[in-house]
């Protein structure tokens, strides 16, 4: 199974800040965007509890998107 086909797992820390376990580097949701836009498959984990926060992140996307293009 190629290193591709896994969905990358970022981690979200109480301070909001969003980490990319795979390359060790913290990351935005304009670059989660940016990802989901390539294909790219990731999950987000709560750093603390562990919860798949996923579909929340996404949400947060969308809505960030939204805004930013005026509600387009």
């Amino acid at each position: 199974m190629e290193n591709s086909d896994r969905p990358i797992i970022i981690e979200k820390y109480a301070n909001r800040r969003l980490y990319n376990a795979g390359t060790f580097t913290f990351v935005t949701l304009d670059e989660l965007a940016a990802m989901m836009k390539r294909g790219k498959n990731f999950l987000v984990y709560d750093s603390k509890t562990g919860a798949d926060i996923t579909q929340s992140v996404l949400a947060q996307i969308v809505f960030d998107q939204e805004n930013s293009q005026g509600g387009r």
